[in-house]
């Protein structure tokens, strides 16, 4: 389904949605300033959202299609499965930048000899050595 045809096809589901007073969804972008919109990827997977559901509802209210009920059930386990992929790309992403902050500090200090006036234990300086190595290991995995 080429652009002008999906954007089509959006809007006369949608309106027929509203006509019928059935549920629908518009999606909605905020503060995306681009000069040319066609060129929006945010806007081409929202349409393509909103027109699957809108879709998919429109098979069940109108030709009571059970499938289309399968089908969003389908999407909301793979839009769940993907928003988890997701918070756990994030934590690892996060993670690894805290690592390597608190890393650096520790590496700086121990550097510093004047900057620390106690002197550290070798049973700390070995833990903080294999704490090190492990972050590596987990770096390049």
């Amino acid at each position: 389904m080429n652009k002008h045809n999906a954007e089509e096809f959006a809007r006369d589901i949608k309106e027929m949605m509203k006509e019928y007073g059935l549920p629908y969804v518009e999606i909605t972008i905020y503060n995306e300033n681009l000069k040319d919109e066609s060129r929006s990827p945010l806007k081409h997977v929202s349409l393509k959202m909103e027109s699957l559901i809108n879709a998919l509802l429109g098979d069940m209210m109108f030709a009571g299609m059970e499938e289309a009920g399968f089908i969003i059930n389908q999407l909301e386990n793979q839009v769940g499965d993907l928003l988890t992929l997701s918070a756990y790309l994030r934590l690892k992403h996060e993670r690894n930048k805290l690592n390597n902050v608190l890393k650096g500090k520790i590496e700086n200090v121990m550097k510093q000899k004047n900057a620390v006036s106690v002197p550290i234990p070798e049973v700390f300086r070995e833990v903080l050595k294999e704490i090190a190595e492990k972050d590596k290991k987990k770096g390049s995995e």
